[in-house]
């Protein structure tokens, strides 16, 4: 139940990774978050991904979340598979569970 989300594009620049999506998932304000205890004391969808992103990547030190876009810091850098990894964790966020 529920709908994947699909992974638009990445781009890379230092230790930055910028993630669009085909999903409206926060408003036009933006929200980011610096630790995973800040999101986990808020009820949106951006906080609760925030939180799903920093538990699957303890490197993983802000999420920036502006609609369908989301702005990832990680110290030390992006690989392919932890870029692979996060893209597939954004992917199902809005699975409840598979068939």
């Amino acid at each position: 139940m529920g709908q994947q989300i699909e992974i638009l594009s990445t781009e890379m620049v230092g230790d930055v990774l910028v993630i669009d999506t085909n999903r409206t998932l926060g408003g036009q304000d933006g929200e980011s978050y610096g630790d995973s205890e800040a999101a986990r004391s808020e009820k949106t969808f951006p906080a609760r991904l925030s939180v799903r992103l920093m538990d699957l990547d303890p490197h993983i030190n802000r999420v920036f979340t502006l609609s369908n876009t989301l702005t990832l810091r990680r110290s030390g850098g992006w690989t392919e598979g932890q870029v692979e990894r996060v893209s597939e964790s954004i992917g199902e966020f809005f699975l409840f569970y598979s068939e």
